[in-house]
Parts: structure tokens; C-alpha cells; sequence
């Protein structure tokens, strides 16, 4: 069986993760973040089942796909109470501003991006999380994506997994993917934040998932058909759609 793990039993297992072990206990269990575990089924043993995970996961709930831990931690959350600070991003890179200060181009992106934080790094992001930079004609826009940005979380990202038993780790990825499925609507995508690691890709892959796109720390793998069709995720996209414009 799997179930949802305390913070106090996050703290415990989180020395276990070797994937990304600086992440608190409170960052995982915060707004939108889950830890879960898979256990011993307790009407498949005859002994006391153990109270000692076989594998963790953690994932967030997030409102687009995620390409490092800054935007996993950003998209996740509703409270603008975000710790990691994003890469540093020139919002020149590609375009120059026709502004006379980075101040002027921010109070000008502010009808259509919403307040934009500028980080200690010198990196201005949304209100949604994304990095910016000037277009063409030097306005402060988002940086390209390789998937789009939703204003609600539709998204369930996994992030770290580590198991005690052999295939448990999988079997746990399988069962809480699964869950969501059949128990949260507003979900379409399921994808991983992933090391960029030979074990990670061949994980997924067996797994069922496909590779998306790679970063520079992180690749993601889609689980979406894993669990739905394309005719159910193209039904719960129009049925949420349909509830935005009613509301």
C-alpha cells in the first residue's frame, strides 16, 4: 500500500535520498508538495507488517513542467514563498532593452506579466515563475519554453524517488501516478525532474515514460500516456477549460 508520508517521517527518510539530498523536509512537505511511500500490504503478509517504507517519492503539484529545482519550487506554490534562487538569466542575452533602466522595463511589463521579482542574482522572473528577457523589440517577456505555462496546476511532477527493496522505487512511481489519476481531474501531465544520469534515463524509460527534453541539470520524462489515453487527457483539458470560463 502507499500512503503519504508526515513531516516528521520526511525528516527521517530524506538522509536516504542520493538524488537531491539539500532539500528540507519542510520544502517537500510544504504548499502543494507531497512525500509519499509504499508499504508492506498488510492483508498480503501474515506477520506484522513493517512500519518501514520499502521506497519514497516525493512531487509537487505544479502549474507547468519544471526545468530545475527554481521552477519546482516556484510553480508549485500560491504564497510567493519561494527559497531557490533561479539561475541566473541576462535578460539581455538575446535582445537589448529600449528601456533607460531595468526599473522603467519592469513598470512597462506590469499590465501583462504581473509583478516581477528581480532576484539577488540580477535574474527577473513573472509572477508565474519564468525567467525574462527582452524580445525584439525590447520589452521584458518570458524566456522560451519547451512547454507552456498554466495558470492552474495541472501538472504532478515527481522529482526524487529512492527505494529499500529491490523494484519498490518503481512500484511505488506506478501506484501514486495511478492515484492521481483516478482521484484529481484537474491533472493531465505527469512528468519527472530527473538527474541527468544513465540510471535515471533507463529507469523511466522501462518504466514506461518518454524523454521530453534535457537542461542543464535536469531531464524531464512524460508519464501522461502512461496513465491516460490522449482522447481522456484531451477530455479533462476541455472539461477545465469549460470551468474556468463559467467561473
Amino acid at each position: 500500500m502507499i500512503r503519504q508520508l508526515t513531516l516528521e517521517e520526511t525528516r527521517t527518510y530524506i538522509k536516504d535520498d542520493s538524488v537531491r539530498p539539500h532539500l528540507s523536509a519542510e520544502f517537500r512537505t510544504q504548499e502543494n508538495r507531497q512525500v509519499w511511500g509504499l508499504f508492506e500490504d498488510q492483508h498480503n503478509n501474515e506477520h506484522t507488517p513493517s512500519d518501514v517504507p520499502l521506497a519514497v517519492t516525493c512531487m509537487a503539484y505544479a502549474h507547468g513542467w519544471p526545468e530545475n529545482e527554481s521552477e519546482l519550487d516556484r510553480f508549485s506554490l500560491t504564497t510567493g514563498t519561494a527559497t531557490i534562487e533561479p539561475p541566473y538569466s541576462d535578460p539581455e542575452k538575446f535582445n537589448p532593452s529600449r528601456f533607460d533602466s531595468i526599473q522603467a522595463a519592469i513598470d512597462f511589463a506590469l499590465e501583462l506579466q504581473g509583478p516581477i521579482e528581480e532576484c539577488a542574482n540580477g535574474t527577473l522572473v513573472n509572477a508565474l515563475g519564468e525567467p525574462m528577457q527582452f524580445d525584439t523589440s525590447g520589452n521584458l517577456c518570458p524566456c522560451s519554453r519547451t512547454f507552456p505555462l498554466q495558470l492552474e496546476q495541472n501538472t504532478a511532477v515527481f522529482y526524487t524517488v529512492w527505494s529499500y527493496s529491490r523494484g519498490s522505487g518503481r512500484e511505488l512511481i506506478n501506484q501514486l501516478a495511478q492515484q492521481v489519476a483516478d482521484t484529481r481531474e484537474d491533472i493531465w501531465h505527469w512528468v519527472t525532474l530527473s538527474p541527468i544520469t544513465d540510471m535515471a534515463e533507463n529507469f523511466h524509460i522501462r518504466n514506461g515514460a518518454s524523454k521530453h527534453a534535457v537542461f542543464e541539470n535536469d531531464q524531464i520524462f512524460s508519464y501522461a500516456l502512461v496513465f491516460l489515453t490522449q482522447d481522456d487527457i484531451e477530455e479533462r483539458m476541455v472539461k477545465i477549460r469549460a470551468q474556468e470560463e463559467g467561473g
